[in-house]
């Protein structure tokens, strides 16, 4: 029974590790505007927009 059980868990292990995954979705920062409506990123993001037409910080690709 032990073994029976064992199996399962293991054929429970693979297919769960196999399933197909979905891929994440991006996490912007909202971009600081100034007095003007010019938008801003911090150090280490540059704007960029997304594909709603959205003007977003993008992390910096190093």
């Amino acid at each position: 029974m032990k073994l029976k059980f064992a199996a399962i868990c293991a054929t429970a292990v693979v297919l769960t590790a196999c399933s197909q995954q979905e891929e994440p979705t991006p996490v912007y920062i909202q971009p600081d505007y100034d007095k003007y409506g010019t938008p801003s990123c911090s150090a280490g993001y540059e704007l960029a927009t997304t594909e709603a037409g959205q003007t977003v910080c993008n992390p910096v690709a190093q």
